[in-house]
């Protein structure tokens, strides 16, 4: 079997030297409906599923520590 993916890392703590937290941050993915998606988050808040194609990270008063990875994985 051949599995094909994508990978895509979002570079989050270079921008971290504001002077304080982002108050409301929000990140949405949105996957192929052939596609499953695997995230590494490490941050406070949750991923959740809000569709059947699109997911949704909030936070408030974030500070990044670590970056983003999501891969997307062909079915």
């Amino acid at each position: 079997m051949v599995v094909v993916h994508h990978a895509l890392s979002y570079i989050l703590t270079t921008g971290a030297n504001w002077a304080k937290p982002i108050s409301n941050f929000k990140l949405t993915v949105e996957r192929d409906p052939n596609e499953l998606v695997s995230f590494c988050w490490k941050g406070k808040g949750k991923v959740k599923k809000v569709s059947a194609t699109t997911f949704e990270i909030k936070e408030t008063n974030f500070v990044p520590t670590h970056d983003f990875d999501v891969a997307f994985i062909m079915k």
